[in-house]
């Protein structure tokens, strides 16, 4: 489904505190800025926020706006109601006393996986999916919509920090041609959706675009990957299988192992994907637009502005990109996404 949007002058944002106990407070008319980020390589979203520090008839507003205070940040558009954007909790606060004003910081729940380190083993034939959601229960989040990925990984250790424990395992997902998820909270629960598959898509052109740019870049190619065989101590594993990407860009060189796989021909698939992944140059683009609060990162979006979209007929047409980040400056109605291209 695809919409067009020409006026997005109505949308509304509202930023609420939720006590232990008691009524929620209502903090939007304090804010003074306010940013909400999806940032790529970030489990985590965050909501940034400087607002006014004043007295109430209980005390000061900062005693209700401090750590580990829990909000919830929502928005709407003309004729509708309002939906949660963000929900999570404050971990970085400061006062300014000059100009009575708070700043802070707050994230989703997936923030504590971001910072935490654990041992993880998990074997032979779990998939990421399954992998996700067992962290996700030992850490004590919440589980929401796990879509995958399901291809069955071989069995290994990790050690270290949480998230790229996940990131790994969805790496590997990824080698074994099982597509491309994204992790993310909604509503407080821990998610593993796979990118692209929103059901609105919306479409962004010259028309409502403000600035953007489209960078073409080799830096990151391989044209060749070889397989080895299982290496033995104190000699050089014989290779197996070579796969040939493009050689116009000369030989930039990936290596893979055999024993990392079940069968040779999940090896020969894995070097299949690299070449797809990376077998072309990569391209990042970005734009800055009026916001519109339920694009997410990992969303779909079509784009048709500057040198970003196809032509037909002589005429420019949307493509199909990919949301790596989503940044939003909320006070003055703006979003800047960096988007991969579909490939």
């Amino acid at each position: 489904m695809t919409e067009k949007l020409f006026d997005l002058t109505k949308v509304e944002y509202r930023l609420v505190i939720l006590p232990p106990t008691g009524a929620a407070i209502d903090i939007t008319n304090l804010i003074e800025s306010c940013h909400h980020e999806e940032l790529d390589g970030e489990l985590s979203a965050k909501v940034k926020v400087r607002m006014k520090n004043i007295k109430r008839a209980d005390g000061w507003i900062h005693q209700h706006v401090y750590l580990a205070k829990r909000l919830v940040l929502e928005a709407k558009s003309t004729g509708t109601s309002f939906t949660e954007i963000f929900r999570g909790s404050i971990h970085n606060w400061k006062t300014i006393a000059e100009n009575h004003t708070i700043e802070f910081i707050a994230y989703d729940p997936v923030f504590n996986i971001m910072q935490s380190k654990e041992h993880f083993y998990f074997k032979d034939g779990i998939s990421a999916g399954t992998s996700i959601k067992t962290i996700a229960n030992d850490m004590g989040i919440p589980i929401g919509q796990i879509d995958g990925p399901n291809a069955a990984l071989t069995k290994k250790m990790y050690n270290g920090n949480v998230g790229n424990t996940i990131a790994q395992r969805l790496e590997e997902s990824k080698e074994k041609s099982d597509g491309d998820y994204v992790v993310r909270s909604t509503k407080g629960k821990l998610e593993s959706i796979k990118k692209g598959t929103n059901r609105i898509v919306y479409e962004l052109t010259d028309t409502t675009v403000e600035s953007g740019y489209d960078m073409h870049s080799s830096e990151n190619l391989v044209t060749v990957v070889k397989i080895y065989s299982n290496s033995s101590e104190g000699k050089r594993p014989k290779v197996s299988a070579t796969k040939t990407g493009k050689p116009e860009f000369g030989k930039v060189q990936d290596i893979l192992y055999k024993s990392n796989f079940k069968t040779a021909s999940e090896a020969v698939k894995a070097a299949n994907e690299i070449l797809k992944e990376r077998g072309k140059p990569e391209i990042e683009r970005g734009v800055t637009h009026p916001d519109i609060p339920w694009v997410r990162k990992g969303d779909a979006i079509m784009i048709a502005s500057g040198t970003i979209g196809g032509m037909k007929d002589g005429k420019q047409t949307s493509i199909r990109c990919i949301v790596e980040s989503v940044s939003r400056n909320i006070e003055n109605g703006l979003m800047t996404l960096i988007l991969e291209a579909k490939k």
